[in-house]
């Protein structure tokens, strides 16, 4: 690497300028033990020397605020942090050696920064004012322009919820289509700090009536998710909340000769973009089983069938 800076410094600057075009920060959920995910970042040195010193100096003072975990807890602790810029500044704004420290507010709400429990919610405040505005735009939750609004969705029962004697800790499990399955005692955690929890009614499948639209309405769409989980063609577990829905029988508009009532859940299946072009335009076929496994005929007239989604077990009493 050294030599070719100093034989071709004009090719070394092109490769550079290519590689600044890769970069990226991908966040993986559920590759490591529950609760955890990995996080993985292709930056400019520059900015990764920044991003590392920054850390480390977090870390140093989340741990002079009395913050008893290893050196690598910390440095993780603080990337979270990291995600609500203002306290990442409340928490360097302060010197916890200082002889008053114990007296000064601004040490105490620090301390409490670096305590806290991890929060999927934490993010950026946009809802500022400027001087020469008397009202707000939309920036804030729920609004337009870049808000940062985190959304997590959780299916869960009414029982688990209401059951005045669950054990948060142990036994309820809610499921996330993002972050998989995460304890009550979690979830109960979180709730307590998100801006805005919304209750949707269970999906009855029986209740969806059939359309002649291509496209499926909200509810026929999230009823098929939920029903399938994941892309069903064999082996790919890309989660149906990211996938394209998929008229099993190729669609005909009805002004074009095809039957009405085309687009109902039976009819529909989640599909990743991959094999959703395969089926369009490859010599893919499959059909829905009556117990909701799917049977696909591959281009060399091989069939391969998928078994139907087993869903989690009921939580024990």
């Amino acid at each position: 690497h050294e030599a070719r800076l100093y034989a071709d410094p004009d090719r070394a600057v092109a490769d550079h300028d290519r590689a600044m075009a890769t970069r990226k920060v991908e966040c993986r959920y559920g590759t490591g033990a529950p609760g955890t995910g990995e996080a993985w970042m292709v930056l400019d040195e520059a900015d990764l020397v920044a991003f590392d010193s920054t850390v480390g100096v977090m870390a140093d003072q989340i741990g002079a605020l009395g913050h008893a975990g290893s050196l690598d807890v910390r440095r993780a602790h603080a990337v979270g942090i990291l995600a609500d810029p203002q306290a990442a500044l409340d928490l360097l704004a302060v010197d916890p050696t200082a002889p008053d420290a114990g007296h000064d507010p601004a040490v105490v709400a620090a301390e409490d920064i670096a305590h806290d429990a991890a929060n999927p919610f934490r993010r950026p405040d946009h809802t500022h004012k400027s001087a020469s505005s008397s009202s707000g735009g939309k920036g804030g939750p729920g609004g337009s322009g870049g808000s940062g609004e985190v959304v997590l969705v959780f299916h869960i029962t009414d029982r688990d919820l209401l059951d005045t004697g669950t054990s948060w800790g142990s036994g309820g499990v809610a499921v996330s289509p993002k972050l998989g399955p995460v304890l009550l005692g979690r979830l109960q955690s979180w709730l307590l700090t998100a801006g805005k929890v919304t209750i949707r009614p269970v999906v009855d499948h029986a209740t969806i009536g059939l359309v002649d639209a291509h496209d499926p309405p909200a509810r026929m769409a999230a009823a098929v998710r939920l029903r399938d989980t994941t892309c069903v063609y064999p082996g790919c577990g890309r989660d149906a909340e990211s996938c394209d829905l998929d008229h099993i029988e190729t669609y005909v508009p009805v002004d074009q000769g095809g039957p009405p009532g085309q687009t109902r859940p039976d009819a529909l299946a989640p599909l990743c973009r991959r094999y959703h072009r395969a089926k369009t335009f490859g010599a893919f076929t499959y059909r829905r089983l009556p117990d909701g496994a799917y049977e696909w005929t591959l281009p060399t007239g091989i069939t391969v069938t998928t078994g139907p989604v087993t869903h989690r077990p009921r939580r024990r009493t």
